[in-house]
Formats: structure tokens, C-alpha cells, sequence
């Protein structure tokens, strides 16, 4: 269950990383493309919505890219203090001795 738990962090880490980068992009390349078309300067109003609509994107990418990151990394924490408590168990219990009663006296 540990180790799922290490490998299930580290695809959601991977996929938001990835996932966030590519939504970023996509929507200043969409931004900038918009731009180019209208002619005009960066926060005429005519490109009012366009900038509003890429400070939405900014927010969103930056959530996926948090969110992905603090959950990622929340999963794989758990997983490894999982191990690390299993490995603590083992090792205690290597060490303690088998100990037999003492025989039971009859008065």
C-alpha cells in the first residue's frame, strides 16, 4: 500500500507539472495570438477580455500546478512515513527477546 501510495504522488505530481504547463501555454499562445490579430498594444480595451481571460488561465494553471504539487506531495509524505513506521516495527520486533513464562507454582 505504500509503495502505491509513493508511485500515486509521483503521477500526480508528473501529470499536474505537465497538465499546468501545457494549459499555461496553450492559453498565452492563444493570448498572444489574439493580440497580433487585433493590431493593437497590450491593455487597449479592445484586448480587455482577452487579458482577463489569460489572468483566468494564470489562475487556473497556477491551481492545477498547486494543486497538483501539494497533493502529489501529501501522498508520496504518507507513503513514506508508512515505510519508515513498518520498517521502525520490524526492527523493534527483531529485538525483543522470546520470553516464556515462568511454570505457574502450586502452594
Amino acid at each position: 500500500m505504500k509503495g502505491y501510495l509513493i508511485v500515486l504522488g509521483a503521477l500526480i505530481v508528473t501529470m499536474s507539472l505537465v497538465g499546468g504547463a501545457l494549459y499555461l501555454s496553450g492559453s498565452y499562445e492563444q493570448y498572444q495570438r489574439r493580440l497580433q490579430a487585433v493590431g493593437t498594444p497590450a491593455g487597449s480595451s479592445m484586448t480587455v477580455v482577452d487579458l482577463a481571460k489569460w489572468e483566468f488561465a494564470k489562475l487556473v494553471g497556477g491551481g492545477i500546478l498547486f494543486g497538483g504539487l501539494v497533493l502529489g506531495s501529501l501522498l508520496i509524505g504518507l507513503g513514506w512515513i508508512g515505510k519508515t513506521l513498518e520498517e521502525i516495527r520490524d526492527a523493534i520486533a527483531a529485538d525483543v527477546p522470546d520470553v516464556e513464562p515462568p511454570p505457574d507454582r502450586v502452594m
